[in-house]
């Protein structure tokens, strides 16, 4: 993170205590260190699919489920439904073992395998994407995500800030000079798309948030 730790502990108590489900979620994930999303962002995540009332979810990154659950429950309420992929056989598997206990497995699909070979075979159009998966491959996602939105649909990617290392002047171990690039890369496509319209917010690893601008306002 980018800014005090206390600041992010501070904003998970206006949240409120999660639910025992999650709270053993988040202490698996930090115990074997598995990326999952700031329970700030899992919020975030449920409030936009109830305030756009999505219906059709996609996720990139399910890791074991936790984001996908905020996702899943919030779908619950708007009638929708989330389909996740991840290539990771083990944690996904271990995911749909969460999403049974949270009684969400009817409103969740899994698909295995590696994102950029999956998307370019799905013909459904999204009306909520998220994409928290391998950071170096957010640019090559862009090109296949773009026509699965639909009109007036939101794109929400995680980490785009990767610890507020894409400023420019950041300092940051070389290794990561590739990552780092192909992030600002991505955010500085992203936000020339005209056919979006997008916004990064600098909480959690920063989140960025789009809206596929409808027909009449190309206009």
């Amino acid at each position: 993170m980018f800014y005090p730790f206390e600041m992010e502990r501070y904003l998970e108590t206006l949240l409120g205590e999660r639910d025992p489900l999650l709270q053993e979620m988040e202490e698996q994930a930090l115990k074997e260190t598995i990326p999952v999303v700031m329970p700030t962002v899992g919020n975030f995540l449920n409030l936009l699919v109830h305030m756009t009332k999505a219906q059709s979810i996609l996720e990139i990154g399910t890791a074991i489920g936790y984001s996908t659950i905020w996702l899943a429950r919030a779908a619950e309420r708007t009638g929708g439904h989330v389909t996740t992929i991840d290539l990771n056989k083990d944690r996904l598997r271990r995911s749909i073992k969460y999403f049974e206990r949270a009684g969400l497995q009817e409103r969740i699909t899994t698909l295995e395998g590696d994102a950029r070979k999956i998307l370019p075979t799905l013909d459904s159009k999204f009306d909520f994407v998220f994409i928290d998966a391998a950071k170096g491959e957010y640019l090559e996602y862009l090109s296949h995500i773009y026509p699965l939105i639909a009109p007036e649909g939101l794109l929400v990617v995680d980490n785009v800030l990767f610890r507020g290392w894409v400023v420019p002047g950041s300092d940051f171990v070389p290794k990561y000079d590739r990552m780092v690039g192909g992030l600002r890369q991505f955010l500085q496509d992203l936000c020339q798309n005209s056919d979006f319209s997008t916004t990064v917010l600098p909480f959690g690893d920063g989140v960025s948030v789009s809206r596929r601008v409808s027909t009449s306002e190309l206009v």
